[in-house]
């Protein structure tokens, strides 16, 4: 392919990915679709994973060492 021709192809599809763009901004946010959406990956996320989906073994850990810290600082403040 001549590479002059493949830069042209490149410009026209990111000049009509950007007017898809603005075409979505100017329509606003689908609550339909965003329920949609949220429902069809709730429901694959069951067929991957059974349901409940197990819970992620790291951000469990996170929450639980940011839930230690605040209470540190909990502590903290009313000894302050």
């Amino acid at each position: 392919m001549d590479p002059h021709e493949l830069r042209r192809w490149v410009a026209s599809r990111r000049a009509a990915e950007e007017r898809e763009r603005e075409e979505l901004r100017a329509q606003g946010p689908d609550p339909a679709f965003a329920i949609r959406s949220a429902l069809a990956l709730a429901d694959l996320a069951e067929s991957l994973h059974g349901w409940p989906v197990p819970e992620d073994e790291v951000s469990r850990r996170e929450d639980e060492q940011a839930r230690d810290d605040w209470m540190r600082v909990r502590a903290a403040m009313r000894k302050a």
